[in-house]
């Protein structure tokens, strides 16, 4: 799980490195927001290009280019990142992941505007939640998730949303899908212009 706060990037980059370090290679895994709502599946776009933000190991990375999108997938992790370059040639989708040790402080790179699709799973940023709508086509799809303070598994920690972030976060979008529940919340959003 990742949580962004702004604190150092070497210190976010050992601290992630160190969590990944021994792992197994990851395996293409629909984002969790697909997962809950998989009617979801019906209005995602069929292709362009998908951005992976916080992409760890790149399960969704995967996904995602097995489904034809052209993948950037963006970690502070140099190890993340070479993970899921050995994932991908195993599941033979090199041509289709642009894989890149990227921290999310410095914001999106200019280069992802445009995008049919965005994913940011359990990284939380809130001055991100504007620039993730932004770096969309109109009609493209963010599917994000978050760690919650509504009704977590013990006490939420400080990269917990309050309850209602997201909602009113994205309010002024279409809001395809929203939960909030066992201290995860997650959103589907559609940029409508």
């Amino acid at each position: 799980m990742t949580a962004c706060q702004h604190g150092g990037v070497h210190e976010d980059r050992v601290r992630w490195d160190e969590r990944h370090t021994g792992r197994p290679l990851a395996h293409p895994t629909a984002p969790e927001v697909l997962e809950e709502a998989p009617s979801l599946l019906d209005v995602l776009p069929s292709g362009g290009r998908a951005v992976d933000l916080a992409c760890g190991t790149g399960a969704q990375s995967l996904w995602l280019a097995q489904r034809g999108f052209d993948v950037v997938a963006l970690d502070v992790s140099p190890v993340a990142i070479g993970m899921l370059g050995e994932a991908a040639e195993v599941h033979h989708l090199t041509e289709r992941i642009d894989a890149r040790v990227f921290d999310a402080a410095d914001g999106m790179p200019s280069d992802v505007t445009g995008s049919a699709v965005i994913v940011c799973q359990r990284f939380r940023d809130v001055d991100l939640y504007e620039p993730l709508v932004r770096h969309l086509r109109v009609g493209g799809i963010l599917l994000l998730s978050v760690l919650s303070a509504a009704d977590p598994d013990g006490p939420p920690g400080r990269f917990h949303a309050p309850p209602g972030e997201l909602l009113h976060a994205f309010g002024d979008e279409e809001i395809l899908h929203h939960s909030e529940r066992a201290g995860l919340a997650s959103i589907a959003v559609r940029r409508t212009s």
